[in-house]
């Protein structure tokens, strides 16, 4: 992949292959770090996935509405307890970038799942 990662990017990927309930398929990430590409073209990515009423109170999910912004197509959430490592070949193309807001929200959510302080996420 020769485009620079961004933090807060939105691109589509290829989760497959996947086991249990890993979310799988090609979908739109987050990208959390721009990845290392001088020493393992890896970067760390939270997936995106469609909105689900039942989901409104969970503090690991992301809220985000579709715009011109993100390039979402439908309300969704970004599931941050799915964060994950991949390689720079399986991303495909940029769909948008999230609102730095969304991006503290993402703090919020795995500093939780870390259970770290919310300033210590990169």
């Amino acid at each position: 992949m020769e485009r620079t990662l961004k933090t807060g990017d939105v691109f589509w990927v290829n989760l497959d292959p996947t086991i249990g309930d890993e979310i799988k398929k090609k979908r739109p990430v987050v990208v959390l770090n721009r990845g290392h590409e001088k020493h393992l073209r890896l970067a760390l990515v939270v997936p995106i996935t469609g909105w689900k009423k039942q989901w409104k109170e969970n503090p690991f999910l992301v809220a985000v509405e579709p715009n011109n912004q993100n390039g979402l197509q439908k309300k969704s959430e970004i599931d941050c307890f799915q964060i994950r490592a991949i390689s720079h070949v399986r991303f495909a193309g940029l769909i948008g970038k999230i609102a730095d807001n969304q991006i503290v929200e993402l703090k919020k959510a795995i500093s939780l799942i870390l259970n770290i302080d919310p300033e210590d996420c990169w």
